[in-house]
């Protein structure tokens, strides 16, 4: 199964930088430096996201292979800011079905399109009918704002948030969607699949 994981840190300070990704369910500790980096691949430079460290390019997360299929994983990413404290950003994703034997935390990738971007069907959970990309999709922050989905902070005494915990549900969608189709919306963004972590479980 194709697993596209995107953990990524929303900041207006000037000094954060990834510390490490862990799931358990996949065997996977990734350190930044040696297997990770972050980059900022948006226009809004905001964002920091962790990809896999291969060459100067700045994508969209990374890659992970597995072999069997999910139905549930955690994910815990820490993130060092201002070179004096450390966040954590917990997320528990659950895979709603077993359609197809690929899934993507870029809720950009789940939208039905016409016939000539693919006709892809839509792949929107019906929790997230009413949501955004911008507003759902997990992300870490330093300061609570008003967004969409399921998640809970632990604040510092001076109103920071140290600690976010999200449950993020996603549909499965076809591998090729994310080979041929995300690269044309994101402007080749989406990490390569020949780039993927290999995760035996």
């Amino acid at each position: 199964m194709l697993l596209h994981i995107v953990p990524r840190l929303y900041t207006t300070e000037p000094h954060c930088d990834l510390i490490d990704f862990h799931c358990p369910a996949l065997g996977l500790k990734l350190r930044n430096g040696i297997e990770l980096v972050a980059r900022r691949p948006y226009p809004n430079k905001r964002y920091l996201v962790a990809c896999r460290k291969i060459g100067q390019k700045a994508v969209n997360g990374f890659m992970v292979e597995t072999t069997e299929r999910l139905r549930e994983f955690t994910a815990i990413t820490r993130w060092a800011v201002g070179g004096e404290r450390v966040v954590n950003h917990q997320v528990q994703y659950f895979v709603l079905d077993d359609e197809f034997d690929a899934v993507s935390e870029d809720m950009g990738l789940w939208f039905a399109t016409c016939e000539g971007l693919g006709s892809w069907s839509d792949r929107w959970p019906e929790v997230a009918k009413n949501w955004t990309p911008a507003a759902a999709q997990p992300r870490m922050e330093l300061v609570s704002k008003q967004r969409d989905g399921h998640y809970a902070d632990r604040h510092d005494e001076f109103g920071q948030i140290v600690e976010r915990a999200e449950v993020f549900q996603m549909r499965t969608i076809e591998r090729e969607r994310i080979e041929q189709r995300a690269s044309l919306i994101l402007s080749e963004r989406i990490p390569a699949v020949s780039t993927a972590f290999r995760a035996a479980i």
